[in-house]
């Protein structure tokens, strides 16, 4: 029989004990039971998934605005949106494009950006316009709202502001328009790219708090 040594032995002992202590932490953070997702607490969405609790409101909306239609939809499933950027300069159209993945990020909205929106599809049509009814105003976003849902869409963008503006405050811009287009109305939030003014030093993305009213429209 092999006789080991005493320093053998303590160090086997110290690597058993740490094997255990090992097993016994897996074992206890399996039995532990999960905590609520982050931004369940007080019924909010459930991240990641196009889920509303029950009675979930939108926050922190400018009860001014005037409401936005959402797409028809099964709540739950999400929705595509084609965004039809045929005729439209590089600038813009790229733009559109980068605003479109921004919003894709939801898990209710689909946003696909196309030259032509198919027959029957969730269609939001851009166009681009020197000038238009207020010469303050860089973008616009107009729907056809019928029977509580939207049809059509389209967001114009006004070349004359827009053209002097930089990329970043261009994109809020569309950002902020694709969101009235995917159903949102203002925030308060001076902050956020969905407040009812935008420049250039505005973040064209959308924070937590308007992915989550999309889920509460959707979901």
């Amino acid at each position: 029989m092999r006789a080991w040594s005493t320093t053998t032995r303590v160090t086997l002992a110290i690597a058993a004990a740490v094997v255990l202590a090992a097993v016994v932490a897996v074992t206890a953070s399996l039995l532990r039971p999960s905590a609520e997702p982050p931004g369940r607490a007080g019924g909010g969405p459930d991240p990641g998934t196009c889920t509303a609790a029950p009675g979930a409101e939108q926050q922190d909306v400018d009860p001014d605005d005037s409401p936005e239609a959402p797409w028809p939809h099964v709540r739950g499933g999400g929705v595509v949106v084609h965004i039809a950027t045929g005729g439209l300069p590089a600038r813009y159209a790229g733009l559109v494009d980068q605003a479109a993945g921004i919003w894709a990020r939801s898990p209710c909205v689909e946003a696909v950006v196309v030259d032509a929106c198919p027959p029957e599809s969730n269609c939001t049509t851009v166009v681009a316009r020197e000038r238009g009814r207020d010469d303050d105003t860089d973008g616009e976003s107009k729907g056809d709202d019928r029977g509580g849902v939207r049809r059509s869409n389209t967001i114009t963008l006004y070349t004359g502001l827009l053209d002097d503006a930089s990329d970043n405050g261009a994109l809020s811009t569309i950002v902020h328009e694709m969101g009235h287009a995917l159903g949102l109305v203002h925030r308060n939030d001076p902050d956020s790219v969905m407040n009812a003014a935008t420049n250039d030093s505005t973040d064209p993305a959308p924070d937590e708090i308007d992915f989550a009213n999309l889920v509460v429209i959707y979901g």
